[in-house]
């Protein structure tokens, strides 16, 4: 599978609603792309989340379970841990990059075209926030702390915005590695 397929399956993972019927949806598999890129440096576990500075049991958890990528780190936290592996972020998820770049949305855009949704529907952010499920007026007063989102939430305040939330993932800056 390449970048489209694998982002599709993302996409069908990340939109996942089914029946409660205990069935698990289907992510790339990332954590198997964090284990290949720790070993391809001689890099264990712990000295990963050191470089990373979060405890062992969060790295841990990126290479057991595909879905941690998506939902459970933050989206700078990726950017850093790519860094890290010196990988990039679209091989993390995707399994290879886009064979044409994708452009860039920065995260000052996304709020200026969730504003200009909510104004020209007359909503207003509680309502807007209701229907995203995340409390958006920090996102709309800082803009940056949009990385701060996993990506299951990103692409929930990009989907309420019409913005592809692929195409924000150039805007965090990594934590240097130690």
């Amino acid at each position: 599978m390449g970048f489209v397929e694998e982002r599709e399956m993302a996409e069908r993972a990340l939109a996942h609603s089914g029946p409660d019927d205990g069935s698990e949806p289907a992510f790339p598999p990332v954590a198997q792309r964090f284990l290949r890129a720790r070993e391809a440096l001689g890099l264990s576990m712990d000295e990963v989340a050191a470089q990373w500075g979060q405890q062992p049991s969060m790295y841990w958890d990126l290479e057991f379970h595909d879905s941690e990528a998506f939902d459970v780190i933050s989206v700078s936290d990726l950017v850093t841990l790519a860094a890290i592996l010196r990988v990039s972020i679209m091989h993390l998820l995707f399994g290879d990059d886009p064979s044409s770049p994708l452009p860039t949305t920065t995260y000052a855009e996304v709020v200026r075209r969730l504003t200009a949704r909510m104004d020209a529907a007359g909503i207003t952010v509680d309502q807007m926030s209701d229907s995203t499920g995340w409390d958006l007026s920090e996102y709309l007063d800082d803009p940056r702390k949009l990385e701060d989102l996993p990506i299951f939430g990103l692409r929930e305040v990009c989907k309420a915005a019409g913005v592809d939330w692929v195409t924000t993932l150039a805007n965090p800056t990594a934590r240097p590695a130690a």
